[in-house]
């Protein structure tokens, strides 16, 4: 291990920098691979596995017994830590999943992004002796849940042409089914162009040795993203006078187990601090079944000491390591100074191994410095983010000037045409035309809503309760009014987070299109169905307040509680701010219920109604609503 004492800032990058690695050697071995399993496909892949693993197969598909058997080939121990592993890292990832958010930038301008999964992925995990299943959960689990269509998965057969049973446990538990026994660089290349077994992917991930590493770089040239660049695995520690010699000494004989090519980094503002560490990594170091590898590592290992605690996280940012531990009683304070790095693990008692494993974070990460321009692997690795637009004619007309200005200073007549084309034939439209669109989004429901109080009563519904849609159907019908309503909500539970959140929305939907109201009617309405008579007096008043007499003599009016109708209106009222006053009564529950919306509907259609001769004015002695 070789001490550095108190290093200038000048001389932090080539004391830093990692080994070269020469890929270009790699690479001139490893084309001709490429080259063979493009143009032979299966044929290639048989002869390499034959050749470079010792094996020869007649189909790479692992097959229903294959994992069958692997289950029982793990220890119940193994199976368990598995387990709870593979939950910690779901929870971690399904918790980066983003709502979609509307932004309207300016009047009749919408626009929003959605993430929408990549379609087919492959993920490559090494075997051998220690088959990485761990990696397996890291890229595995983020893949199902994005929604992969296709993930391929493919890893080198052991010596008797099975795959290694902890390989196919965590394939199983994780829901991935397609695994091919297909290892080295001739699997990175079967997995981008394809072969008459495997299938073609559109991005590649996943660890493995420099002749992978160079295999992924050179397919990414044929138009198949992958994951990373990849280079040896490595570990910076900041240890001060709190850290404990023990801890710190097992976290770096951690990484420098993983190969002779690991980067192991100290840096320390004590100098007895470091002594001891080092007394104890060679204490450790005798003890570990991998300690030729370990060694070769640690003679490359650097042990720095700096002046100040400042500079030494200068240092570890300039460094910007795969691995971060800050071994100190106050690593949160810490924390906020951290610029680069791939994943950062705070305090004694957090050591990298449980990143590695099983605390949720991704170990996937980006080594060799590239964590200054580089995340680790995240449910966004899986994902694509599309954004969308809709422009409505009023939109249009208040954003065509500007785009016409710049299209035609960039000289692009055509793309100004695109916009003049379309201005021209549009009405005229009222500057104060009421229209309004909402998202309500919570951890039950997801629901947008898009209303045009000018329009004809056109509907479009999707509530996930049919007899709920035909009630507001009957809104949007007989108030003259364009209603557009998705719900995503948790019916699997009850109906009870649809139907009130619906009416929140609705009423913030209709208090957005008001406005401030001025020129509308204000009050309404009354109505007669066969039997039934509905009663609605309704204020836009600005004070909610409901007054609810529908009496129902059954629970249930085709797939809606009946006593779900009170809360809708009372949350429409709450969000609209209106006064509503229901009264109704009938022999039949559906007409009972029907003739209130009907009534509902026409009452609305009355108050938002405007006076052509009264459009400044406020309908309030009060000068507000």
């Amino acid at each position: 291990m070789r001490r550095i004492l108190y290093p200038s800032p000048s001389e932090w990058s080539t004391l830093l920098a990692r080994p070269a690695l020469d890929l270009q050697h790699i690479a001139g071995q490893v084309a001709p691979i490429l080259e063979a399993v493009r143009t032979q496909g299966d044929a290639a892949l048989r002869a390499f596995t034959a050749q470079l693993d010792g094996v020869t197969l007649r189909e790479f598909l692992v097959q229903d017994a294959e994992f069958t058997a692997a289950t029982y080939a793990v220890s119940p121990t193994l199976q368990a830590a598995i387990k709870t592993a593979y939950a910690n890292i779901r929870m971690f990832h399904a918790a980066q999943t983003e709502k979609v958010r509307e932004v309207e930038t300016m009047p009749g301008v919408r626009c929003w992004r959605k993430s929408l999964p990549i379609e087919k992925v492959g993920l490559y995990i090494p075997g051998g002796t220690a088959p990485l299943f761990s990696s397996l959960l890291m890229l595995g689990i983020p893949a199902t849940l994005a929604g992969c269509r296709e993930i391929v998965l493919c890893t080198p057969p052991q010596k008797d042409g099975s795959v290694h049973p902890t390989i196919l446990f965590t394939a199983q538990l994780i829901g991935i089914r397609q695994v091919y026994k297909v290892g080295g660089a001739q699997a990175i290349a079967a997995m981008g162009y394809g072969t008459e077994s495997i299938p073609s992917v559109y991005k590649i991930l996943g660890p493995g040795n420099a002749f992978v590493t160079a295999a992924k770089q050179l397919i990414q040239q044929q138009g198949v993203a992958i994951d990373m660049p990849a280079g040896p695995s490595e570990v910076a520690i900041f240890a001060d006078e709190t850290a404990r010699p023990t801890f710190v000494a097992a976290d770096l004989l951690s990484q420098a187990e993983h190969g002779a090519d690991s980067q192991v980094v100290l840096v320390s503002t004590s100098a007895s601090m470091i002594e001891q560490i080092e007394k104890e990594v060679r204490t450790q170091l005798t003890t570990l079944p991998r300690h030729e590898m370990a060694a070769a590592s640690l003679e490359k290992s650097l042990l720095i000491q700096v002046e100040t605690e400042a500079e030494a996280m200068n240092l570890l940012n300039a460094y910007a390591p795969e691995h971060l531990i800050l071994a100190t009683d106050h690593a949160y304070a810490l924390a906020d100074q951290v610029t680069n790095a791939g994943s950062v693990f705070l305090g004694h008692w957090t050591p990298e191994s449980v990143g590695d494993y099983a605390s949720g974070t991704n170990h996937t990460l980006p080594t060799n410095g590239y964590a200054r321009m580089y995340a680790g692997v995240s449910l966004d690795t899986f994902l694509r983010k599309v954004t969308f637009q809709h422009l409505t004619p009023e939109g249009l007309q208040n954003i065509g000037a500007t785009v016409e200005a710049m299209a035609a200073a960039e000289g692009l007549e055509a793309h100004k045409w695109a916009v003049t084309h379309r201005l021209a034939v549009l009405p005229a439209i009222e500057p104060t035309h009421r229209v309004a669109h909402v998202q309500r989004t919570t951890n039950e429901t997801d629901i947008r809503i898009h209303l045009n109080l000018d329009g004809t009563g056109k509907a479009d519904l999707h509530t996930g309760l049919g007899f709920f849609d035909h009630m507001l159907e009957q809104l949007a019908r007989h108030g003259g009014c364009d209603l557009s309503v998705l719900v995503r909500g948790d019916l699997h539970i009850d109906e009870h987070h649809t139907i009130e959140d619906t009416g929140l929305a609705l009423g913030t939907a209709f208090k957005e299109a008001l406005g401030e109201k001025r020129g509308i009617e204000r009050y309404g309405f009354l109505l007669p169905m066969d039997e039934a008579l509905a009663q609605v007096a309704l204020d836009f008043s600005g004070r909610p307040w409901l007054v609810w007499d529908v009496p129902f003599t059954r629970e249930w009016v085709g797939d809606v509680p009946t006593e779900m109708w009170y809360h809708f209106f009372k949350s429409f009222c709450d969000n609209t701010k209106c006064n509503l006053n229901i009264q109704a009564r009938a022999d039949n529950d559906h007409h009972l219920i029907e003739s209130v919306f009907k009534a509902f509907a026409k009452a609305i259609r009355m108050a938002v109604q405007r006076d052509p001769a009264r459009l400044d004015i406020l309908p309030s002695t009060k000068g507000v609503l």
